[in-house]
């Protein structure tokens, strides 16, 4: 008589692998939920460096001119620096004698103030200003500059 020796099966069932399969597509389908959210984000936060580069470039300019007069007349979109530059808020920009200097400005500005130290009076002019171009994706900043006094 033959005798068959059945060996031992060690590998994977059908019940297994079907679990396996489960598992991994269940996984599969999370990462991609989290990486659809991280990515639509990562969009969002990509747009608001290039607002606030629009907010540097009208500082750059606005804080040379800031410090080298002590006089300004100033309106909500304008500002004139006596014999210098004139700064002014229209159609969404900013500009500087006419030159573009700031876009995808929603809303902007200008008002003149005073704040006295020791006896001594300085003249402030504060721009307040909203750029982007939604409204979820805005910058706002509101900030004084101070006008040279000496």
């Amino acid at each position: 008589m033959y005798r068959i020796q059945v060996k031992s099966q060690k590998g994977i069932t059908l019940a297994t692998l079907v679990v396996y399969m489960v598992i991994f597509t269940i996984i599969i389908g999370v990462m991609t939920t989290i990486s659809t959210f991280f990515y639509g984000n990562i969009g969002d936060a990509i747009d608001t460096p290039k607002y606030v580069s629009e907010f540097n470039k009208f500082v750059m300019f606005f804080v040379v001119d800031i410090k080298n007069y002590n006089e300004a007349i100033v309106t909500d979109t304008t500002i004139e620096f006596e014999n210098g530059p004139i700064y002014s808020y229209r159609n969404n920009m900013i500009y500087r004698n006419d030159v573009v200097i700031a876009n995808y400005v929603m809303e902007c500005t200008f008002s003149p103030k005073q704040y006295g130290v020791n006896n001594i009076t300085k003249n402030l002019i504060n721009v307040n200003m909203k750029i982007g171009k939604e409204p979820e994706e805005t910058v706002t900043r509101n900030i004084d500059f101070t006008l040279k006094y000496w």
